[in-house]
């Protein structure tokens, strides 16, 4: 009886270790899978962080293009009116070397210090050294 039990024993032991080993194995699989996971979770992240920045400057450009697209559609309305005036104007005077009426030139002023002073630091006020300092006509 004494071999018997030595070799039950014996038997026991080995599968004890052998389940031992096995949990160890798949134990570190299992680590070795969730550092893993982590880092690719993470990566996942900063790709998502990236792609939303990419999407938010699209969407920026397309309000400033859009933008800059409806400015320079009113800014050819204006223009085409002040063409407009400008051409009615004209027509009362003679067709001759003479001045630009004073109507036209208030017109053409008027936009000039517009178009300044929406240009951020210029002050319509100060001249521009590249336009001669005229008053409005009276």
């Amino acid at each position: 009886m004494n071999k018997i039990a030595v070799a039950v024993t014996a038997i026991i032991a080995l599968i004890i270790g052998v389940l031992s080993w096995v949990a160890f194995h798949y134990y570190g699989k299992y680590a070795e899978a969730q550092t893993t996971n982590a880092a690719l979770m993470q990566e996942n992240q900063a790709n998502a962080a990236a792609v939303q920045n990419q999407a938010n400057l699209f969407n920026l450009f397309n309000t400033i293009a859009g933008t800059t697209l409806n400015a320079q559609s009113n800014n050819t309305a204006a223009g085409q009116d002040r063409e407009t005036v400008i051409q009615t104007v004209i027509k009362t005077e003679p067709c001759a070397v003479t001045v630009v009426p004073a109507a036209a030139a208030d017109v053409l002023l008027k936009h000039y210090n517009e178009i300044r002073k929406d240009a951020g630091d210029a002050d319509p006020v100060q001249p521009n050294s590249a336009v001669p300092n005229q008053p409005a006509a009276q």
